[in-house]
């Protein structure tokens, strides 16, 4: 059976990403192999269909098609200056530039500096979340990064931290 949604991420360079239904749950993986499009229709906010299997390591949406363009907001460019304004930083370095920020919250009395309260939507701050999980282990499991995302979202939300 297909199932409408919507692209949450895709990361081209991996070859994964993960898809919203639009009924709701948990996000479903989606892996290079299992599609027969053009990867750069893959964009945040594009409308899809797909169906889903289940395999030992969760969820994944096979059978994808897009249905709709995402909107012109480029919308992986804005998360990109997000993060460079919430890392204080022009450039996202690479991965083995990870050492500096940890260097850099050691020099602040090991406190990174806080936002402000409520400062991201709790879909914003989902896709924050997909991005760091994605860059902090290439040995996480789509279920994984879903449950991990779904506790940590639901304890910021409900901290006050992000907007419901």
């Amino acid at each position: 059976m297909s199932v409408s949604g919507k692209v949450v991420h895709y990361d081209a360079n991996r070859g994964f990403g993960f898809l919203a239904p639009e009924s709701g749950g948990a996000d479903v993986f989606l892996h290079i192999n299992d599609i027969d499009i053009d990867e750069n229709s893959l964009k945040p906010g594009a409308k899809v269909t797909f169906d889903i299997e289940e395999t030992d390591r969760g969820s994944k949406a096979i059978n994808v098609a897009v249905t709709e363009a995402a909107p012109a907001d480029d919308s992986a460019g804005a998360r990109a200056h997000r993060r460079d304004d919430h890392h204080g930083r022009s450039d996202r370095g690479d991965r083995g530039d990870r050492g500096h920020r940890r260097d850099d919250r050691e020099d602040r009395g090991g406190r990174r500096p806080r936002g402000g309260s409520g400062s991201l939507d709790a879909g914003a701050f989902t896709e924050e979340l997909t991005e760091l999980l994605l860059d902090a282990d290439d040995d996480l499991t789509a279920r994984q990064i879903v449950a991990i995302r779904q506790r940590v979202t639901d304890f910021a939300v409900g901290r006050g931290w992000v907007l419901d």
